[in-house]
């Protein structure tokens, strides 16, 4: 509900912008549910291509992951780029990334488990995450 009142609120602002997305990714899908009513979205088949792009002034903004965009923010030659507007998650986004496995290999799945249950319950998730992208990506079930 209260990414729903978010959406609402931010869809007056972005009425008639170009927002450029990745292809065939959770942003794609986010963008195309809520905002294609009011943007042009331009899809992309790489984040590197939307990004210069905005550099060119091609597009208004970009949407893509929070741990993409900091680091391209940060890079010197992107001093004219910034994050900006809500952080949002779930739903269209999902709830993360994932590993493909291979279905007839339940001993690697139980050893790939393990291994993440245990950097999430000793803190190693979020150490990392927090050194190498400014925040906390530790699931939160």
């Amino acid at each position: 509900a209260a990414a729903e009142k978010s959406i609402n609120e931010i869809k007056p602002m972005l009425k008639g912008k170009v927002i450029g997305v990745q292809t065939s990714t959770a942003q794609a899908n986010f963008l195309e549910k809520y905002f294609k009513d009011v943007i042009d979205i331009r899809q992309y088949k790489t984040t590197e291509q939307h990004d210069l792009d905005l550099a060119a002034g091609r597009v208004d903004g970009v949407f893509a992951s929070i741990s993409y965009l900091k680091g391209v923010v940060e890079e010197p030659k992107n001093k004219d780029m910034m994050l900006s507007g809500p952080r949002y998650g779930g739903g269209p986004l999902g709830f993360g990334v994932a590993v493909g496995l291979r279905k007839g290999d339940p001993e690697l799945l139980a050893k790939f488990d393990a291994a993440v249950n245990a950097a999430v319950a000793d803190g190693t998730v979020k150490t990392l995450s927090t050194k190498w992208f400014g925040f906390d990506i530790t699931p939160q079930h």
